[in-house]
């Protein structure tokens, strides 16, 4: 009994080593669990549980492929009141139906063992063979977890007596050497020089006093905004278009669209820029309103329709980069 205890206490307490059948990588692993004898030949254990602990090493040739040693300590076992103990060194190939590109897998493996034995103070020495089975789950690309069952042949023979011993274990895999994954590479791209163009309408409402051409201070602020949104623009010019509604003769609203364009150009040198290409009033030619005002009554309905006509447009032209992917 308390054998049992003891075998699955270590059992529980390994879990560290690591992963699985990651092609042309190397792995070292740890185990650890409970141990059978099978009794041959009237060999007559009275004790035929007990606990064992193992060590590998595997090289992995593929993803379904592997060659490995395993070192195993067993212990426990009596018959009547001789302990037995083994220690077992075995070459196994390792074949494997992968589950994922981490590692994860089932697996059998085969290969010779060799055993050597202390019973009632003297040594002992076999040639057998190892099976087994079992499964791994690859926690990542460097660490899994193992469980399985391996069957030693001729674990003891001696006098004609033979006990052949199982061992259900759980262990873990530690995976390294593996080659890094390719990284793809990124498709080439091309910047190119493109020139474009930037309308900015500002209302009349905003930038003067009603039939002036003084701007205010939220006028300033408003072309100082036009000029910050241009900041990532190279080569860039400014053409300045002042616009007035129909009411008024087209002389007065002539002048007055220009007056109101020299002054947002002005203010526009004041904020550094140089490239002014054109301050050009325009009177009431291109309304955006239509004849959408054409029904309202009231002058001051009227004025208040025609508002959207009132503008100064400040037409911004550069270079920006545009990224092409080839």
């Amino acid at each position: 009994m308390k054998t049992k205890l003891l075998a699955l206490a270590v059992a529980a307490a390994v879990s560290f080593s690591a992963n699985a059948a990651v092609e042309d990588s190397w792995s070292f692993g740890a185990k650890a669990g409970w141990a059978h004898a099978f009794d041959h030949n009237n060999l007559e254990l009275s004790d035929k549980n007990g606990y064992d602990l193992g060590l590998n090493g595997e090289y992995n040739f593929a993803d379904w492929f592997a060659l490995g040693a395993d070192y195993d300590y067993k212990n426990g076992f009596k018959a009547d009141d001789v302990k037995i103990h083994t220690n077992t060194v075995d070459m196994y190939g390792r074949f494997a139906l992968p589950l994922d590109t981490n590692g994860s897998d089932i697996f059998f493996k085969v290969g010779p063992a060799y055993t050597w034995y202390d019973a009632d103070g003297e040594t002992y020495k076999k040639l057998g063979a190892i099976v087994g089975v079992g499964a791994q789950w690859a926690v990542n690309d460097s660490f899994a977890v193992r469980a399985g069952y391996d069957y030693l042949y001729k674990g003891y023979k001696e006098n004609g007596d033979r006990a052949d011993f199982g061992n259900l274990y759980l262990g873990a895999q530690f995976t390294f050497g593996a080659p890094a994954p390719v990284a793809p590479v990124a498709a080439p791209v091309e910047q190119k020089t493109v020139r474009v163009t930037e309308k900015h309408n500002l209302a009349a409402g905003l930038l003067f006093p009603f039939d002036g051409s003084k701007l205010s201070a939220e006028g300033k602020q408003a072309i100082a905004d036009v000029v910050t949104s241009s900041k990532d623009l190279q080569n860039t010019e400014f053409a300045v278009y002042g616009y007035t509604d129909r009411i008024g003769s087209d002389a007065y609203n002539q002048t007055l669209s220009q007056k109101r364009a020299d002054s947002v150009t002005t203010e526009l040198q004041v904020q550094g820029v140089n490239t002014v290409t054109a301050s050009e009033g325009r009177g009431k030619a291109d309304p955006v309103t239509g004849n959408k005002c054409d029904s309202v009554k009231g002058r001051q309905a009227v004025i208040d329709c025609l508002a959207p006509d009132r503008r100064v447009e400040i037409v911004v032209t550069g270079d920006t980069t545009k990224v092409e992917q080839q």
